[in-house]
């Protein structure tokens, strides 16, 4: 059986509320005292119960981590920086994802009624999600927000420079390759990623006097699947001398090139592809992909840093922090490199 707190006060001759304050406040008593309670919950093997030690503290020693999916690479490298930085920062993550058509408002307002955690990180992905802000504001919890930010909530951010990543992959298709063509393939027109790459799509097409024709423009879903039934429809009608697809993540760069080699139409040579976020598939596809590394994994890790931060000093100013998105060129685009990163 093991030893309960009263055995450890019984030991060292002390009351359960002086172990208690040596286990959690420490400061508050004397050295002696101390010396000797600690030496008794070594012979006695004791654990501090977690639960009842969060009650006193009024802190679970766990934050939230909420995505708007658990599915696929991005998201599971943002989860591992997570993990590993709340483990260093030795709290627990809990783990859920809002998906579209989920009432995340009441899911996220069930956390604050239980008592669940300490402080949240959330990533807001859509416009359409309209009640976040609001029920954010009411949580009264340390908040941090990935790769956006939310008006009436005071909160830490973490941001990926989206525009600046788009805008390098445009003017090297541009500038570097020449292109003459570009049909942009981007996510549902709410999601707030795709709208910051095709602004960028948009706004370098304009400057080099190319038409961004409607016909051009795709919104999908961001899945391989959907982007292959695409290419395998248009790939024919794509192709042509410097004619590119700009794919706004890599699996549906991915599943293009699969549908265009489908149907007999050759990247980059008939038709260059290029993606966004520099996820493992950049490396599996066949030539391998041009892209725009995101860095995911330190996005998680900073996003519980700052939460850990917050929790620990709720008082101190809002901060909020830019991690930069990077040009890496590779085979698929079929031009050169002209000063960019290359691996």
């Amino acid at each position: 059986m093991s030893a309960s707190i009263e055995d450890v006060a019984k030991l060292a001759n002390v009351s359960i509320s002086t172990v208690s304050r040596v286990i959690n406040r420490r400061k508050l008593v004397n050295e002696e005292t101390c010396q000797r309670v600690e030496a008794a919950i070594r012979q006695l093997r004791y654990r501090p119960n977690a639960f009842a030690r969060g009650l006193m503290l009024r802190k679970s020693g766990i934050v939230g981590l909420v995505l708007p999916d658990l599915h696929g690479e991005f998201y599971s490298e943002i989860i591992r920086g997570a993990s590993l930085q709340a483990r260093e920062m030795r709290h627990n993550l809990l783990l859920s994802s809002a998906l579209p058509g989920d009432d995340a408002e009441s899911w996220l307002a069930a956390f604050s009624q239980h008592g669940l955690i300490d402080g949240l990180a959330v990533m807001v992905s859509d416009t359409m999600a309209s009640g976040i802000g609001p029920t954010l504001a009411e949580l009264h919890l340390p908040i941090v927000v990935l790769d956006d930010e939310i008006e009436g909530v005071e909160h830490d951010a973490v941001i990926i420079d989206q525009r600046q990543g788009a805008l390098a992959m445009m003017r090297h298709l541009v500038d570097d390759c020449r292109a003459k063509r570009v049909i942009f393939v981007g996510g549902l027109e709410t999601n707030i990623d795709t709208q910051a790459r095709f602004k960028a799509y948009c706004d370098v097409l304009k400057k080099a006097g190319l038409k961004a024709h409607n016909e051009d423009q795709y919104h999908l879903d961001y899945t391989y699947d959907s982007a292959y039934r695409l290419a395998i429809q248009r790939a024919s009608a794509w192709a042509g001398q410097h004619h590119y697809v700009f794919a706004a993540n890599d699996e549906m760069a991915a599943g293009i090139i699969a549908g265009a080699i489908a149907t007999n139409v050759s990247v980059p040579h008939d038709l260059g592809v290029v993606g966004f976020d520099d996820t493992r598939v950049a490396r599996m596809t066949s030539p391998l992909l041009t892209t725009v590394r995101v860095p995911m994994s330190r996005m998680g890790a900073t996003a519980i840093d700052l939460l850990c931060q917050r929790i620990a000093e709720p008082d101190r100013s809002p901060a909020k922090v830019a991690l930069p998105a990077e040009l890496v060129v590779r085979e698929s685009c079929g031009c050169g490199m002209n000063g960019r990163t290359k691996d």
